[in-house]
């Protein structure tokens, strides 16, 4: 009876330390970012380790740019641009597989105006209050991306809860199995 209680038991604690996912926490730069300063590296910042062999891609305006290195560092993922980036529109795409096994697949999207940036502060003083009209705009495009990411957001937690329900159901079987079988060892003597 105890070891059936022991094997019962270990039933219980296997599935739960199977729901550890790693799930992308941050980036840099972050999901709908416009950047004003060169970038030196993207970094991917997962909520647990990451395997090796995982790895990004990147586009600018649909053309591929290269990465020079794309190193794991034990939960982060770093792609070096081959070269300096221009001004413009980027996805990076990433797939991942985590410690536990499970593929993780995403893209994040920021914007670079480094050049811009480099040309308003070359500006003469009264010429900087007609580029405040852009950072308004700048603004509302960034609260606009702000309002997407939560709705990705909102759907990457749905299927992480979809993933927590599964394993709570999978508990639930395990304790009536559990209560099942004392009920049997009981019944028997």
């Amino acid at each position: 009876m105890k070891k059936t209680l022991v094997l019962l038991s270990a039933l219980l604690v296997l599935p739960m330390t199977a729901h550890a996912h790693s799930v992308l926490e941050s980036s840099t730069p972050a999901e709908g970012e416009v950047v004003a300063e060169p970038i030196e590296q993207v970094v991917l910042d997962f909520s647990a380790g990451i395997e090796q062999g995982s790895g990004m891609t990147m586009t600018m305006d649909g053309t591929a740019v290269d990465f020079s290195e794309v190193a794991v560092m034990e939960d982060q993922l770093v792609g070096t641009p081959a070269q300096e980036l221009e001004d413009g529109s980027y996805v990076v795409e990433y797939d991942v597989l985590s410690e536990d096994g499970h593929p993780i697949q995403g893209s994040l999207a920021f914007e670079l105006q480094a050049g811009e940036e480099q040309a308003a502060q070359e500006e003469p003083a009264e010429e900087a209050a007609e580029p405040e009209a852009d950072e308004s705009e700048t603004t509302e495009a960034a609260e606009a991306t702000d309002t997407e990411q939560a709705a990705a957001s909102d759907s990457e937690v749905a299927s992480e809860e979809g993933g927590s329900s599964m394993t709570f159901i999978i508990a639930g079987l395990a304790i009536v199995l559990l209560v099942a079988a004392v009920v049997l060892m009981r019944r028997k003597r």
